[in-house]
């Protein structure tokens, strides 16, 4: 409040000691690398696929709602799903898998 730094007891009993600080990882990593994909493992539905095509183009949550006529929330649900089973962290990144791993034009990796 005064405008003086603060430091940590932890920090500053390691410094007047001159051993090294304890740097343990961090418990969890946010910003981990995606699952890399696995073909045998990544089954989309059909609506997954639908749903990445249209990723792929660019199309907004929104728009593929209106196209594929069910509600927003739905297509939310579609995009986690999606991105869990490819292993991406973004609708980008989705969309750069689709462009590499999905057929062009009228299929895709479908469950059975």
């Amino acid at each position: 409040m005064l405008g003086g730094a603060v430091v940590p007891s932890g920090v500053l009993r390691s410094i007047l000691d001159g051993r090294p600080q304890d740097r343990r990882p961090p418990l969890h990593d946010h910003r981990a690398e995606p699952i890399p994909f696995d073909p045998k493992t990544c089954q989309l539905s059909a609506r997954e696929a639908e749903v990445l095509s249209c990723l792929r183009q660019g199309v907004s949550n929104k728009v593929i709602a209106r196209q594929l006529d069910v509600t927003e929330a739905t297509i939310k649900v579609h995009v986690k799903t999606i991105l869990r089973k490819i292993g991406a962290s973004n609708r980008t990144q989705a969309a750069m898998w689709a462009s590499q791993h999905l057929p062009q034009r009228g299929g895709a990796l479908v469950n059975v």
